[in-house]
């Protein structure tokens, strides 16, 4: 299901990407061979023409020596350790928001979500080692992996997410819910 990419956090994202590949002196095809992303998406992500996965930002954050918060931060206003940053929009009114990001072996980040009925969020492979624990608060979530579903009910779940993998809300009413990115 197709997500509304949010401009002002684009905007963020272009500026904050460009800036450091800059200051790193790296060329875009560099920084996309070093990120294993394409040298398509470096160029449509420092456009702020892509709506671009947490996983390639990740990606590129590594190569960059950042984290994913510093990369999502007002250039003007930078906060790594409480960014609030909006990062999804759903076509019925979901949203998926960073609510902080804090350095562990790598970093934790912390998204709060809300899928209305219907909605859903696909993500890409995170890279091997990495976990999330998702925190349901109301509702339900459908795990989408490796060809599985899984119902998640309130509560908390761990599992590997160094593969493709997607949120779905399959019931009728909104589910709520925070994803930690443990890396």
């Amino acid at each position: 299901m197709p997500s509304q990419p949010i401009p002002e956090f684009l905007a963020y994202v272009a500026h904050n990407v460009k800036a450091r590949r800059l200051a790193a002196g790296l060329s875009q095809r560099s920084l996309a061979d070093a990120a294993g992303v394409s040298l398509r998406m470096v160029g449509a992500i420092e456009n702020g023409t892509s709506s671009v996965s947490t996983s390639t930002l990740d990606r590129l954050a590594i190569v960059l020596g950042a984290s994913l918060a510093e990369l999502v931060a007002n250039p003007q206003s930078p906060s790594t350790q409480q960014p609030r940053r909006p990062g999804w929009k759903g076509r019925y009114g979901g949203t998926g928001t960073l609510l902080s990001s804090v350095r562990a072996a790598r970093e934790v980040e912390t998204w709060e979500w809300r899928l209305e009925p219907g909605e859903s969020y696909r993500a890409g492979a995170d890279p091997q080692g990495w976990h999330v624990q998702l925190v349901v608060a109301l509702g339900q979530v459908t795990l989408l992996m490796k060809g599985e579903e899984r119902t998640l009910r309130v509560g908390a779940h761990v599992f590997a997410s160094d593969h493709p993998h997607a949120f779905a809300n399959r019931g009728e009413s909104q589910a709520h819910f925070f994803r930690m990115t443990i890396c």
